[in-house]
C-alpha cells in the first residue's frame, strides 16, 4: 500500500499564480481607495477613510491621525476606536523613517514621543510623507492578529500611506486656495461696500444721517447683536448709536477705550492700568472694538456683539471696520469744516455790513471850523472796530471835538463804541457843560455794560471866536498841543475812564488858549502802542519826534506822517489794534 504523499509545508514558496492574483487584487484596492479619497476635497472625510481602510488591512479596532503642525508639533485630528479625549493633543516628534514601525521597538530614551504614543495604546505608527516632508503619521491599537507585519503588507501599507499623503496634502492645498479666493472675493466686496458708502458719505452732510448710514453700514455687513457708536464731543466721548441692554457705558470707560489705538478682539486687549475694561465689555456683550481715528487722534469707537451667525470676528472684519470708522469720521469732519465754513462766510458777510453801518457813524465829511483845518482817520485791525471819533455842531457856533478807544476789539466794542456815540449825540444838547455830561455817559455806560467793559475818552468844546478849547480827559492818551516854536502840551485833565464805576467825583473841565501855528494831535493807543515783529511798541517818544518834523505841515500831512511811521515801525507785524487820529491846524 502506498504510503499518502505529505501536505507541503507553510513556508513552501506561494506558486507564481496564486500570487500574481494576490498582486492584482492589491493593485485594484489601492486604485480604488485612490479613486475614493481624491474624490473629495472634505479632510475629515479623507482621514476617515484612510482609517478605516487600514484598520481593516491590518485588523486593527483603533485608529488616530496626529497632522504636522509649527515647531515639530502633531495634533491629533481625528480618532477611531480611541476615546475622543485624544483630539486635540499635540506632541513633538523628531525624524521618523518613511516606512511603518512598531511603537515596542523604538527606545524611549531615543525618542522621548514614544511615550506620548505607548501611554495612549498606540502599538503601529505609519507615517505620511510627500517631497520627503512627514505631514502626519497614522497610530493603530493592537492588532487582533498578533503576529508581525510581512514585508508585502509593509509595502502595501506604505503604499496607502502615500495615496494617502498625496490626497492630504491636495486637499489641504485647494482648501487653502480655496480660502485665499474666497478672502480674496470678501476683500473686493468689501473694498465695492467701501467704495459706495464713501460716495454715500460724501453725498450727506448731515451728521445724524451719516451715522445713520454707518448703523446701517455694520448691520449689513456683521448682523452684530449688539453695537455701540460713541464719538468725541468737546473733551468727552458720546454715545450716539446703540443696541445693547442693561445701562450705558459711563464716561470712564469711553474714556479709557479711547485710548486703543488699533482694533481689537475684547479677549486681546492688554490691560496696562487698574481698570480692566475686559470685564465691563464682556458685560456689555461686546467682541471687538475698533477706535476710530483721524490724524492719530482718538475720535470715537465702534463697538460690536457677537454676530448672529456666531462667525468669530477675522482679521479682514477688523480691517473693513476700521476702514468704514475712518470713511465715517472724515465725512462727518468734512461736514463740520463745511458748516463752519458757511457759519465763518455768514459771519462774514455780516461783519461787513457792520462795517458799512460804523462807517457811517463816523463823520463821512468833516465840517468846517474858522481858524482851524482838520483831518482825521479810522483804521481798524478787524473788520469792526471799537475806536471812535466825532464832530458835533453846536447851535451857538462852538463846536465839539471827540475820540475814544472801547475796550476789546471786533463786534463788542463796535456795539459798544456805537452805543458811546448815541449817548454822546443824545445828552450834548441838554447843554450840561463838559464836565456834567462826562459823568452822566459815565454813569450810563456802568449800566449798560455792567462794569467789565471801559471806555478811554476824550473830548472838547471849541470856540472859533476866541480859538479857546475847554476839555475833559477821561483817562484818554493825553493829546498833544504842539506851539510852532517846538515846545508842546499834554491835555491830561479830567478824571477817570468811562464805565469802570458811577461818577464820584465831578470831572475837571480844563481850558487852553489855541495860538495861529499851534497843532492839536488827538489819538489812540492804536498808535503809540503799535507792536513790531519784535514786540516792541511804537512808544509816544517815536511819536513826539515824528510831529516836531512834520509841524510846519498841514493837518492831512502830520497825519499822514504819522501813518507812514507807525508802518514802518510795524512792518511784517499784524495790526494789533485799531487806529484813531485827528489833527487840527490852527490858522
Amino acid at each position: 500500500m502506498a504510503r499518502p504523499r505529505s501536505s507541503p509545508p507553510s513556508s513552501a514558496p506561494v506558486p507564481a499564480e496564486a500570487e500574481s492574483a494576490e498582486s492584482r487584487f492589491e493593485n485594484a484596492a489601492l486604485f480604488e481607495f485612490s479613486t475614493v479619497i481624491n474624490s473629495s476635497l472634505e479632510l475629515p472625510f479623507i482621514l476617515s477613510h484612510i482609517l478605516l481602510t487600514i484598520m481593516g488591512k491590518i485588523l486593527s479596532t483603533r485608529g488616530m491621525v496626529a497632522m504636522a503642525h509649527a515647531n515639530g508639533k502633531f495634533t491629533v485630528e481625528m480618532v477611531k476606536g480611541f476615546p475622543q479625549t485624544l483630539r486635540g493633543k499635540s506632541v513633538k516628534i523628531g525624524t521618523v523613517t518613511r516606512t511603518a514601525f512598531e511603537i515596542a521597538a523604538l527606545d524611549p530614551r531615543r525618542h522621548a514621543w514614544v511615550k506620548f504614543f505607548r501611554e495612549e495604546g498606540v502599538t503601529l505608527v505609519l507615517p505620511l510623507v510627500i517631497a520627503e516632508k512627514t505631514i502626519g503619521v497614522l497610530g493603530f491599537g493592537g492588532r487582533i492578529a498578533k503576529r508581525k507585519l510581512t514585508a508585502r503588507e509593509v509595502t502595501y501599507l506604505r503604499s496607502l500611506a502615500n495615496i494617502s499623503a498625496t490626497a492630504i496634502e491636495k486637499a489641504h492645498t485647494i482648501n487653502e486656495l480655496q480660502r485665499v479666493n474666497r478672502q480674496l472675493d470678501q476683500k473686493i466686496q468689501d473694498l465695492n461696500t467701501l467704495f459706495e458708502t464713501g460716495k454715500e458719505f460724501s453725498a450727506l452732510l448731515d451728521p445724524e444721517r451719516q451715522i445713520r448710514l454707518l448703523e446701517l453700514s455694520l448691520l449689513g455687513r456683521f448682523l452684530p447683536t449688539r453695537y455701540l457708536i460713541s464719538l468725541r464731543d468737546g473733551p468727552d466721548m458720546k454715545i450716539v448709536a446703540s443696541k445693547i441692554s442693561g445701562q450705558m457705558p459711563q464716561g470712564e470707560l469711553l474714556a479709557t477705550l479711547a485710548r486703543i489705538s488699533a482694533p481689537v478682539r475684547v479677549a486681546d486687549i492688554v490691560v496696562t492700568g487698574t481698570v480692566d475694561v475686559r470685564e465691563a465689555l464682556i458685560g456689555l456683550g461686546m467682541t471687538v472694538v475698533v477706535p476710530i481715528r483721524l490724524q492719530g487722534e482718538s475720535r470715537g469707537q465702534i463697538l460690536l456683539g457677537e454676530k448672529m451667525s456666531r462667525e468669530e470676528f477675522s482679521q479682514t472684519d477688523l480691517e473693513f471696520l476700521s476702514s468704514i470708522g475712518n470713511l465715517a469720521i472724515i465725512s462727518l469732519e468734512n461736514a463740520r469744516l463745511f458748516k463752519e465754513a458757511i457759519e465763518k462766510q455768514k459771519l462774514e458777510d455780516e461783519l461787513l455790513i457792520a462795517r458799512e453801518i460804523q462807517k457811517g457813524l463816523l463823520p463821512s465829511v468833516l465840517p468846517e471850523i474858522p481858524g482851524f483845518r482838520m483831518s482825521a482817520a479810522n483804521i481798524s485791525s478787524r473788520q469792526v472796530g471799537g475806536d471812535y471819533y466825532d464832530v458835533l455842531v453846536l447851535p451857538d457856533g462852538r463846536f465839539i471835538i471827540a475820540i475814544g478807544d472801547v475796550s476789546g476789539k471786533g463786534p463788542p466794542a463796535a456795539l459798544l463804541m456805537a452805543n458811546l456815540q448815541a449817548t454822546i449825540r443824545a445828552l450834548v444838547p441838554l447843554d450840561l457843560g463838559l464836565s456834567g455830561l462826562t459823568g452822566r455817559v459815565n454813569d450810563l455806560m456802568c449800566e449798560n455794560t455792567g462794569g467789565n467793559k471801559f471806555v478811554t475818552f476824550f473830548w472838547g468844546t471849541i470856540d472859533p471866536r476866541t480859538k479857546t478849547l475847554t476839555y475833559v480827559n477821561a483817562g484818554h492818551n493825553y493829546p498833544y498841543l504842539l506851539h510852532d516854536d517846538g515846545s508842546f502840551a499834554r491835555l491830561d485833565r479830567g478824571g477817570m475812564i468811562l464805565g469802570v464805576m458811577k461818577t464820584a467825583a465831578p470831572y475837571e473841565e480844563a481850558a487852553v488858549l489855541c495860538r495861529g501855528g499851534d497843532t492839536l494831535v488827538l489819538f489812540t493807543d492804536g498808535v503809540s502802542e503799535a507792536m513790531s515783529t519784535r514786540q516792541e511798541e511804537y512808544g509816544e517818544e517815536r511819536l513826539e519826534g515824528v510831529l516836531r518834523d512834520a509841524m510846519s505841515g498841514t493837518a492831512q500831512e502830520i497825519l499822514d506822517a504819522i501813518h507812514r511811521d507807525v508802518l514802518v515801525h510795524t512792518q511784517g507785524a499784524p495790526q494789533s489794534d485799531d487806529i484813531t487820529m485827528m489833527v487840527l491846524k490852527i490858522l
